[in-house]
């Protein structure tokens, strides 16, 4: 499975832990391809920068030796959202054609996209939960 990382999974997964660094783990554990675009790899960046200048350039850092696919950004709009801020992210999951786009982005959540899929961390350790106890 092609899984598209948004900002807001990266940052607690790799700042915070928790869940979504439990999730992450999983997801490099059972092979799926995991994805970060050009611009969300951006925002992640400024983001760290902005709220954690301390300890920013570390956890980057360590982050890009992780097994993720780094992938270009399109400039096509590829896609409608409520908030503009997120269309280059769907637009880049749809251009790379990913699965899934991993999100807690409430827009993202409620957008009822057919594709593609889009879980919120929660949601997906659910999902794996639930396959691994059959």
């Amino acid at each position: 499975m092609r899984i598209m990382l948004d900002t807001n999974v990266l940052i607690s997964a790799l700042v915070f832990g928790g869940k979504t660094g439990r999730l992450l783990n999983m997801l490099f554990g059972l092979e799926h391809e995991l994805y970060v675009s050009e611009y969300i790899d951006q925002e992640f960046k400024e983001k760290l920068k902005e709220k954690w200048p301390a300890k920013a350039g570390k956890v980057y850092d360590l982050y890009r030796q992780l097994d993720i696919r780094f992938c270009k950004s399109t400039e096509e709009r590829l896609g409608e959202l409520w908030d503009r801020k997120d269309i280059p992210v769907l637009s880049d999951a749809l251009y790379h054609e990913i699965d899934i786009i991993l999100s807690g982005d409430k827009d993202f959540l409620e957008a009822d996209l057919e594709r593609p899929i889009v879980y919120s961390p929660s949601m997906l350790l659910e999902y794996f939960e639930m396959l691994h106890d059959k």
